[in-house]
């Protein structure tokens, strides 16, 4: 996925697994994204809309709704999609209590009450929502997030 064909303000869908994929898992749900996305579309006209796999653990989904907004069906359709892939390769995608975090490229997935033991890793943060969002504020620290108390 070439983020760099969408613009900032592009909307973004970010699934995390309950498990990382091995290689051949990530080629085949790339393909199966690739698939999709060619034929997503919204009230008949197809989005322009890509997807991959990040870090063998992510769906991301990126749709520039300039021309064409993601509606309420085409929204449910990519739900389906995911739910489909989390069947075929037996993984929850729906799971937000546990999330991953980082630290020198280590990448590791944690409870959600467990983000203090690990203040001085980053975390994927699980609510970006445009394309800037996730180029930006996708990989953010633990400590003084929004996501840990004090």
């Amino acid at each position: 996925m070439d983020l760099n064909d969408f613009p900032e303000n592009s909307k973004v869908w970010v699934y995390a697994a309950d498990r990382f994929f091995s290689e051949e898992e990530t080629n085949w749900v790339n393909s199966e994204i690739q698939a999709f996305t060619k034929e997503w579309a919204a009230h008949g006209t197809v989005l322009q809309a890509s997807g991959s796999v990040m870090h063998h653990n992510f769906i991301v989904f990126v749709v520039n709704e300039a021309n064409a907004k993601a509606s309420g069906c085409s929204i449910d359709s990519s739900v389906r999609f995911i739910k489909a892939i989390g069947a075929a390769l037996r993984v929850d995608f729906f799971n937000r209590l546990k999330l991953v975090v980082e630290k020198n490229g280590e990448l590791k997935r944690v409870h959600f009450s467990d983000l203090n033991e690990y203040l001085d890793w980053n975390v994927f943060n699980p609510i970006v929502h445009t394309l800037a969002d996730l180029k930006d504020n996708w990989l953010i620290p633990i400590n003084g997030s929004h996501l840990v108390t004090a």
